[in-house]
């Protein structure tokens, strides 16, 4: 019988796709339990490589591709939305399948992503009770942070967390002892998938901006450096143990202070001759570029860079300037990088949205040589552009299903027709 069951929940959403997509929060709380000596047992509703889904579902190089999925019927209130709706995850009956052949664990604990996502988290947790009746469910995440009172509404039979780490512990040490002795690992749970075909890993947690449309502050008041010696150590592992070769950076700002925690660090990566490749979802500050640290992320195996643009003519922070990004990217050009690797996020769908300059935007940046890649609006909930939005929006923002960025929820009547030439023209101009 495990100490503990950690979830990851179904997403239902009109789209969905494991850009190294991994609930790095809960492996985290899970790494740190086992620890501690608890028994820990991880179930991934998402898990792409589940024996009953991994041959019907497409995977790319380095480690992305799809999650398997079923079309459901969309919320009446997004009924407006010309985009099919469907369940991200494992079949309903091999979930029921495969939690039923469980033993019963003492305590469960669910994750949340995205606030639009409730819905799923939801309908796991409805599955998770009839199934394992008595036993404590604790959700926390994103979702349960951002929209608290929302899921102290909606969940109110399951204990609803919000706070830190430790209060996280002490939480569980009331509901439940560890039921072995402690351990020396204390990494993520990464070890209870199937394949692993990359991980994730951090140098810092938070991050030093507030930028007024980013939840980064909200969800990590505290910028926090980590020991770049740990961080090569904890890569090893991985690398040597698994033969993991594909490493995603999770960090708000991968290059803030580099000299002192990236560069070291990529210098360690470089003198042992490693072969591996890392990714940067998250995107990368521009202004940080320069012509030394380029070639450094050249050296040490970078592979998918994406920089956070946002906005190139018409900017609306200070985070970084045009100058600033056509310098970074004439950098990593020199550097060797090729426009399939320099990926740029464009914020697409703000309060007010001028298409005609983002097309603009767009084709300047193609001259240059990069792709571009449209990062639709959400609005997140406590931030300045999230009050914009709700003078802006058709929806009432207060119900976290309208947050969803697929739906364009800050702009009054969206044009589905020019959405869809934008989106097709960035798609052809990364192929040409």
């Amino acid at each position: 019988m495990p100490d503990i069951l950690l979830v990851n929940p179904w997403v239902y959403d009109f789209a969905c796709y494991d850009f190294w997509l991994k609930p790095f929060g809960l492996l985290k709380i899970g790494g740190i339990l086992r620890s501690k000596g608890y028994s820990v047992l991880l179930y991934d509703f998402l898990n792409p490589y589940h024996p009953d889904v991994a041959t019907s579902v497409k995977r790319q190089k380095y480690g992305t591709g799809h999650f398997y999925k079923i079309a459901i019927p969309k919320d009446f209130r997004l009924l407006d939305v010309p985009r099919k709706y469907y369940r991200y995850g494992l079949p309903y009956e091999v979930v029921i399948r495969d939690l039923s052949r469980m033993e019963k664990p003492k305590v469960i604990l669910v994750n949340s992503g995205m606030t639009y996502w409730w819905v799923g988290l939801y309908a796991t947790v409805e599955v998770l009770k009839k199934l394992f009746k008595d036993v404590p469910i604790v959700i926390g995440g994103i979702y349960v942070n951002l929209c608290y009172q929302h899921a102290i509404e909606n969940f109110g039979d399951v204990i609803v967390f919000r706070g830190e780490i430790e209060e996280l512990l002490e939480l569980i040490g009331s509901l439940v002892a560890p039921s072995g002795p402690p351990s020396n690992i204390s990494y993520p749970l990464f070890d209870q998938y199937e394949r692993l075909e990359y991980v994730v890993i951090e140098t810092s947690s938070g991050c030093p901006f507030r930028c007024s449309y980013c939840a980064s502050k909200l969800l990590k008041p505290k910028f926090v450096e980590k020991d770049y010696r740990e961080v090569f150590e904890e890569l090893l592992y991985w690398h040597e143990n698994y033969g993991v070769r594909n490493f995603a950076f999770y960090d708000d700002a991968l290059l803030f202070n580099f000299e002192n925690r990236l560069g070291p660090f990529l210098e360690l990566v470089i003198s042992k001759g490693l072969d591996v490749n890392f990714h940067t979802p998250n995107g990368i500050h521009t202004r940080y570029i320069s012509r030394e640290v380029a070639f450094l992320l050249r050296r040490a195996g970078f592979k998918t860079l994406k920089l956070g643009v946002e906005r190139f003519s018409r900017r609306f922070d200070d985070k970084t300037s045009r100058e600033e990004i056509v310098e970074a990217i004439c950098y990593l050009k020199e550097a060797g990088f090729t426009k399939e690797e320099i990926g740029v996020y464009m914020i697409f769908g703000l309060p007010d949205e001028d298409f005609d300059y983002l097309v603009y935007d767009i084709h300047e940046l193609d001259r240059m040589g990069v792709g571009v890649y449209l990062a639709e609006f959400s609005p997140v909930p406590g931030t300045p552009v999230f009050e914009l939005a709700k003078v802006t929006s058709r929806y009432d923002l207060n119900e976290p299903l309208f947050h969803n960025n697929t739906i364009f929820p800050a702009l009054k009547k969206p044009d589905w027709d020019k959405i869809q030439f934008i989106k097709n023209l960035v798609r052809r101009l990364r192929k040409s």
